[in-house]
């Protein structure tokens, strides 16, 4: 949740689809006889950069709608609109927009977090803040060692070099290549790890399944402090609160649906408790400008 970013939810495939309910408002212009609406173009305004005259932004994007509608036009010509994938991808689209609306809905209902609550954010993430580095770093990524005592083993290498002569001599297969490394975006337990590795030491670490070992090249300082600290620890308390809400809502819908599965598809244990459809859409939602007061 710490990468805060925004993006449109694509249009284009609910544009394409005759039973859906049309928006209402002032026209802006007519392809057709098909209109786009003031409504459509302030759709659009999710893309535009902050600051920007929203009236001009309107204006040069209507050509752009324009085309869209004609090309959207030409698929329906074309019966695209009546195929299978079309119908699987739009059901996607909808069921993404309607929880990215979902959870713009409740960041609404969310409070804005004390004073306190992002004084002791700030202090329990030191390596996010006051203390935070970047690494540049020579990386080797491999699969999985098969046990623990091949893991150890590779462990005990004193360079990278050494490290990469023992894969090959085990026939793994790796990559190796040089990554810019953050401490904000770390684990909390591996940043105080890597904060204090030696250059040149080789750690190890998990990453999605995999394991890479990592040599730092060079350090840098980059502390966070004093507003801009405080504006970005209370936006991440506010999307975890919004994950929070949507996860409520989440297991709500599970207690009073009726849940069933085809032959073989049925999950094995229970839903894991970070849903990554509510991660998803809380990173949807759009960051909150300024400090908290």
């Amino acid at each position: 949740m710490k990468h805060l970013s925004w993006s449109a939810a694509p249009l284009a495939l609910l544009a394409l689809s005759a039973c859906q309910s049309k928006p209402e408002g002032q026209v802006a212009a007519k392809v057709d006889g098909q209109a786009i609406t003031m409504q459509a173009l302030d759709a659009e305004l999710a893309d535009a950069p902050p600051g920007i005259d929203r009236l001009a932004y309107r204006k040069a994007i209507l050509p752009q709608l324009v085309d869209r509608t004609l090309l959207a036009q030409a698929a329906q010509k074309m019966g695209i609109e009546k195929t299978p994938e079309f119908a699987a991808q739009r059901e996607r689209q909808e069921q993404k927009l309607l929880v990215e609306m979902l959870a713009q809905k409740l960041a609404n209902t969310v409070p804005v977090p004390t004073v306190q609550a992002v004084d002791a954010y700030i202090a329990a993430h030191p390596y996010e803040f006051a203390q935070r580095q970047k690494f540049y770093v020579d990386q080797i990524r491999f699969p999985q060692p098969a046990s623990t005592d091949a893991l150890l083993a590779l462990g005990q290498s004193k360079t990278l070099d050494a490290l990469a002569d023992q894969l090959t001599g085990n026939a793994t297969p790796f990559t190796r290549d040089h990554v810019l490394i953050d401490s904000a975006y770390l684990d909390p337990a591996i940043a105080a790890q890597v904060v204090k590795q030696a250059l040149g030491d080789p750690i190890l670490l998990p990453y999605k399944g995999s394991y890479t070992a990592n040599a730092i090249i060079q350090r840098m300082a980059v502390p966070m402090t004093g507003e801009p600290a405080r504006a970005l620890a209370a936006e991440i308390l506010r999307r975890k609160a919004i994950a929070d809400a949507l996860g409520k809502t989440l297991r709500e819908q599970r207690q009073k649906a009726s849940i069933s599965y085809e032959a073989g598809f049925k999950p094995a244990g229970k839903p894991a408790a970070d849903s990554k459809a509510v991660r998803d859409a809380a990173d949807q939602v759009p960051a909150k400008s300024g400090a908290p007061r």
